[in-house]
């Protein structure tokens, strides 16, 4: 506290234990019983006592003034809430009764039966333009829409109307520019594409029947000249399989025919009565044999053409691996060549590769590829002279003929007119 302003002395006749100089309070005679300011008190130092007690005193003093300042602002705040409430039940009560004007008069303004009123007025419109509707679309009228458009319809579909007109010309079948002259037109041209396309198809499946009887001939052709070689080589068994299925499914008939070496080894024939082949690639007959031999589980396979058919460097007669190209056209030779040719090689595969001559069997293939070439020329050479002898008995017997008839001839002329009418 402070010590460096005189007391205020309390006036005559008061004996006021508390002096007051300023804002300095001097309190004389006090005495506080409460052991908690006891016990905070003597633990200060002496000297420090009476400067926490002024302090203590100094902050209860505020905290009263305090309490009744926020009394005064509560009190403020109950009349300002007051001062709202108020004002917000007049509001309300002055809205209210505007809605409930606004809801008379809109109320009064869609009543239908106010003639007045906007729904009275819409009504009233509605049935004049309903009116005037009607009055357009009246049939009985000459100016409606309705009798207008029944006009139209008229001289547009009507007997000798437009349509009608169009029509006549467009289903005139005289004129050819007409829609149903070309129509027709149109009609006989795909019946003669279609009477074209079905005699073409009838030719192609004689044509194709004329092949198919060919080749069957052929194999036919085929399967004496193997029944034959398998009887000069003994132990063989030949099948016709061209008919049936093999491994390979239900659709898969590729391998005409199957012989069964004595040692058990198949070979498999393709007999081809066809104009051209091709070597190698997925449609080539090397890729075809192989396809047959897994079909028919075979191990070998050999291609007997009618005709020159291979390529230019197969020839007559050659070897591919385990397939073999010959040319043969029925008569017999080199088919034999080639399943003795096969049997040869299973026969040398069975006694291992060591006793087996590969040079000399080169050189066998070669030689044999070549006498097979002088073989087909040297047969299509006899068939030719066979033709060309053929054609000359044929010349002799019509010369012979055309003789015998020149002769008769003559004798008729020189016949006396006489003796043929005693022969009559």
């Amino acid at each position: 506290m402070e010590q460096n302003k005189a007391p205020q002395v309390p006036s005559a006749g008061t004996a006021s234990p508390i002096a007051i100089a300023g804002s300095a309070v001097t309190i004389q005679n006090l005495v506080v019983d409460d052991p908690l300011v006891a016990d905070y008190l003597l633990a200060l130092p002496a000297a420090h006592r009476a400067d926490h007690v002024g302090r203590a005193v100094a902050l209860g003093i505020h905290g009263m003034a305090t309490t009744s300042m926020r009394a005064t602002l509560d009190d403020v705040k109950d009349e300002v809430r007051r001062i709202l409430d108020s004002a917000t039940a007049a509001a309300e009560q002055h809205l209210n009764k505007a809605v409930d004007s606004g809801r008379t008069q809109l109320a009064a303004h869609l009543d239908p039966d106010v003639r007045t009123s906007l729904t009275a007025r819409t009504f009233a419109e509605l049935e004049e333009l309903h009116a005037s509707m009607l009055a357009r679309l009246d049939p009985d009228r000459s100016d409606s829409y309705t009798n207008r458009l029944v006009a139209a319809i008229t001289d547009l579909l009507g007997p000798g109307g437009q349509l009608a007109q169009r029509l006549e010309a467009a289903f005139d079948s005289t004129d050819t520019d007409s829609s149903l002259g070309r129509v027709v037109e149109t009609f006989e041209r795909r019946f003669q594409e279609l009477r074209d396309l079905v005699v073409g198809e009838q030719n192609r499946t004689k044509e194709a029947a004329r092949g198919t009887a060919k080749g069957l001939e052929f194999e036919d052709q085929v399967e004496a000249v193997l029944r034959s070689q398998a009887r000069a080589i003994g132990g063989c068994i030949v099948e016709r399989t061209g008919l049936t299925a093999g491994k390979l499914g239900l659709n898969s008939k590729v391998g005409d025919f199957v012989v069964t070496l004595a040692d058990g080894t198949r070979v498999v024939v393709e007999a081809k009565n066809v104009g051209r082949m091709s070597l190698t690639g997925t449609t080539g007959i090397l890729s075809e044999l192989d396809q047959a031999m897994d079909n028919r589980n075979a191990s070998w396979a050999i291609c007997v053409s009618r005709g020159d058919s291979f390529p230019s460097e197969v020839g007559h007669f050659a070897v591919y691996g385990n397939r073999v190209l010959v040319v043969d056209a029925g008569e017999g030779t080199l088919t034999g060549v080639g399943i003795r040719w096969i049997n040869s090689s299973a026969v040398a595969a069975t006694q291992g590769a060591d006793a087996v001559d590969t040079v000399t069997a080169q050189e066998r293939l070669n030689r044999i590829r070549d006498l097979a070439q002088h073989f087909s020329r040297s047969k299509r050479a006899l068939g030719a002279a066979q033709d060309g002898l053929e054609s000359v008995r044929h010349d002799l017997d019509s010369l012979r003929s055309q003789l015998i008839d020149l002769v008769d001839d003559i004798a008729r002329a020189l016949r006396p007119p006489t003796a043929d009418k005693q022969v009559a």
